[in-house]
Parts: structure tokens; sequence; C-alpha cells
């Protein structure tokens, strides 16, 4: 396979290119290359994706923990085909439940101000599930695929939308990853957690000193 990153040519064999593979999904074929990971495209997709415009504006925002792309990928032809990412080893998710309240507020305030930087650059989140983020002493979503530029929506309702997702995400994968939560659980878990604010407000307010994630999880469940 031929293709290019930054003029750099890449001429790899079939056998080369199983090496260096790490998954797929219905974007693209994943690839780690050193410390970076390459999204090439799949001929064939049935979803948004970002085109070659759209990786160009996102490889811009210098955000912390929710990752752009970093460089376009060209095939043989020099037409687009995907994108480069940093590549971060993802370590077991169950260690996010004994995360003390400091390191807590740090990964949530720096997803915080990825996301005010993101409202502040007309881009909305999507596709934020269990397979689109990993833990390596830091919370990263690693997958922008589906992520939106648009300039035609006020940034008020970019961020609405962005940390409502956030934070249904947060509480479903972070706080409360080892409860199911049930259907009449979900609007008493809204009333503690408003919408119309950001988690890394309310739990900075909330969490006690001494108490882990897993800790803070079990009190709040249990005062539902």
């Amino acid at each position: 396979m031929i293709f290019y990153v930054n003029d750099k040519k890449y001429n790899l064999s079939d056998n080369d290119m199983k090496k260096k593979f790490l998954s797929s999904g219905l974007e693209s074929y994943v690839y780690k290359f050193d410390n970076r990971v390459f999204k090439l495209y799949k001929k064939i997709c049935l979803k948004y994706r970002l085109d070659e415009k759209g990786v160009k504006y996102l490889s811009k925002i210098p955000t912390k923990r929710i990752l752009l792309p970093k460089e376009i990928i060209y095939d043989e032809n020099h037409e687009f085909f995907g994108y480069t990412m940093k590549h971060i080893r993802h370590d077991d998710k169950e260690e996010i439940s004994n995360l003390k309240k400091e390191k807590l507020l740090k990964e949530l305030f720096f997803i915080k101000k990825d996301l005010l930087l993101l409202k502040e650059n007309n881009v909305f989140i999507d596709d934020l599930c269990d397979n689109n983020f990993v833990f390596n002493n830091g919370i990263y979503f690693i997958d922008p695929g589906s992520y939106e530029i648009n300039k035609t929506k006020s940034k008020e309702y970019i961020e609405i939308i962005n940390r409502e997702k956030m934070n249904n995400f947060i509480i479903n994968y972070i706080l409360f990853s080892n409860y199911k939560i049930k259907l009449n659980e979900i609007k008493k878990i809204n009333k503690y957690f408003p919408l119309n604010e950001y988690i890394y407000e309310v739990l900075k307010k909330d969490i006690k000193q001494k108490e882990l994630v897993k800790d803070y999880a079990n009190r709040v469940y249990k005062n539902l």
C-alpha cells in the first residue's frame, strides 16, 4: 500500500500493514505508526465522516483530552485518504473508579476547557461511547470522525448540545460505569446533575475530600 503524510511516502507490503493494524470501524481501518494512529478511510462509508476540509480545520484546535486529527493522509493518487492522531496507550478503565478527588476534578476541568474551545470553533462533538474513550493517567476521547463543524448554529446552542452529550457520557461511563442505570433513575440523576451545568462544577462543590470516584458514585446512587 502506498500513501503520503506530510509529503513523506509510505510504501508498505500487506504483511507490514498487518503488523501495524489496530482495529477497524465503519469509517476507517486503524493502524499504529510509532506514537501516531493512522486512520485510513474505507472506500464506502454509510455514515457521516470528516472530509479533508474538516480535518484541516480541526487540526488547528489545541485540545488536551478531546483528541483531534493532526495530519492529512493522501493515497497513491494524492487524494484524501484519512488522517493521523496522537496514539494513547489503553490502560485498564477500571482504574478510573479509584481516582482521587483531585485527579478526577483535574480531568473534568480539562474536558470542560476542551468543550469551551470547541464551542468557540463551532464544533459539535458526537459518538461518545465506551469504545471511543481510553484511560491512560487521564481520560481521552479518541474518535472525532463524526464531529461536525457548523457555523450556522449559535455558539450558545453548540455549548448546550455538547455539554449535554458529555454530561451523559460522564454519568454513564465515568461515575456510574459499575451500575446499571434504570429508566426510572435517569430523571433523578438529571436532577442531581443538571444538564445546564458542567459536571466539573457540580463535583467541585459536592465531592468530599477523601472520596474516590467509586465512593462518590456509591454515595450518590444510594441517595437517588
